[in-house]
């Protein structure tokens, strides 16, 4: 395991203060919510440090079989192995023995009724599911300076945003496409693609000497799951908050689909929450020790910020449209981070665009109400949602000549 020089200090120095005052309305707030301190213990504080400075032995593995083969030849393995099966590869190198080991060992707790349903709730929700995973869960995830690093010297993330969300968005539609994570679907490959991905930044950002081991390994094991809940618990709750209602099944669906996305991406199963939970006491323990933000999250976020809105193109209304758009999509940031974490992402303040989101919630739980209450409103909200993303998605790859092959880039911005 990578567990770098750091063994001896306490805690990795990027850890935030777990018992900081802002901390105390949030703690209130589970226990009252969940019954239980969510608090993490001495014990668990030293675990988190632990998966803060390890990798992913498995995926690290294979990138350095990339290389040692000639050029390309890795990759080329790799991807055999994911379209016809690692048998059919002649002589494998150990690496990919071992990676395909794990991925293709399916976990005793997957349950596939869980994934179509998690899938389902993903799409019922249309381009809301967009909005907060790009102006919540990724925007929120800039707040904590050190695990946003990595974007920052890849420059994925400030220069070449368009075509990074379109990435991003393309992996999220692989792996919430029904079925889609069965072993011969695009949703498995790029699952594994994407951790293959990650390996090859961790491996550059430690051999450019630009690495500050202050920030933990790079793509670490900790923030590794903390993405997860990105696209789990967090874009969950910030639909909740939109007015949207899920019951508990579908609820631990969508946190079961993300744990199973996990597995397949090398996040240790130790770390991985099970059922909801769990889910929220690790998002408790992710902002406990969140490291503060800095001059590279107010970058990031004014990046995203200014991201070109999906009602782009010629024309004055339409470029007024796409204005509105940006303004309402900061002001659902504000309503669901706080001011407080809007000014540090330097967003713009615009009240009405803030209050919009809540003033709109009882219309939207009218409606979900109503959703519930008709027979086949909801398969077919699911195929509405699910038509909607693939012809939106099919003109933004186009739009940003996006590569969804997740090759990782070549030099590093800084």
């Amino acid at each position: 395991m990578n567990m770098s020089a750091s063994h001896h200090i306490r805690y990795v120095s990027r850890m935030g203060d777990p018992n900081r005052s802002r901390l105390k309305p949030v703690r209130r707030l589970f226990r009252l919510m969940y019954g239980s301190d969510p608090h993490p213990t001495t014990a668990q504080m030293q675990d988190i440090e632990r998966h803060m400075l390890m990798g992913d032995a498995l995926a690290d593995a294979v990138v350095q079989m990339y290389k040692d083969l000639p050029t390309g030849q890795g990759r080329k393995l790799v991807d055999q192995a994911l379209e016809q099966g690692i048998d059919s590869v002649d002589n494998p190198p150990q690496p990919l023995i071992d990676l395909f080991a794990q991925v293709d060992d399916e976990p005793i707790w997957l349950d596939r009724d869980k994934l179509k349903l998690g899938c389902e709730v993903s799409r019922r929700v249309g381009p809301f599911g967009e909005l907060v995973l790009r102006n919540l869960a990724l925007m929120g995830g800039y707040l904590g300076g050190a695990a946003a690093k990595p974007l920052v010297f890849t420059g994925q993330l400030d220069r070449m945003t368009p075509r990074r969300l379109v990435e991003t968005g393309k992996f999220w539609m692989d792996v919430t496409t029904v079925g889609g994570l069965e072993r011969d679907q695009e949703g498995f490959k790029s699952a594994v693609r994407v951790r293959l991905m990650h390996a090859q930044v961790r491996r550059m950002l430690l051999e450019s000497g630009k690495w500050n081991s202050e920030w933990g390994h790079p793509l670490n094991q900790w923030d590794s799951m903390a993405t997860i809940l990105e696209f789990s618990s967090i874009f969950l709750t910030g639909l909740r908050a939109m007015g949207f209602l899920f019951s508990k099944r579908e609820r631990e669906a969508v946190i079961h689909l993300w744990r199973y996305v996990g597995y397949l991406m090398g996040v240790e199963e130790r770390v991985l929450p099970a059922n909801e939970a769990d889910s929220m006491r690790a998002l408790y323990h992710v902002m406990a020790t969140v490291c503060e933000p800095d001059e590279d999250s107010l970058r990031l976020g004014q990046s995203l910020a200014s991201a070109p809105p999906t009602l782009d193109g010629e024309g004055p209304l339409l470029q007024r449209l796409g204005d509105l758009e940006q303004t309402l999509r900061a002001g659902y940031t504000r309503y669901v981070l706080g001011d407080v974490a809007g000014d540090r992402l330097g967003l713009p303040k615009v009240r009405w665009a803030k209050y919009f989101w809540p003033a709109q919630v009882p219309l939207r739980v009218g409606s979900e109400l109503l959703r519930k209450s008709i027979p086949g409103a909801n398969q077919l909200l699911v195929k509405l949602g699910e038509k909607a993303a693939a012809e939106e998605f099919t003109a933004r790859i186009k739009a940003t000549r996006a590569d969804t092959t997740f090759t990782p880039v070549s030099s590093l911005a800084r």
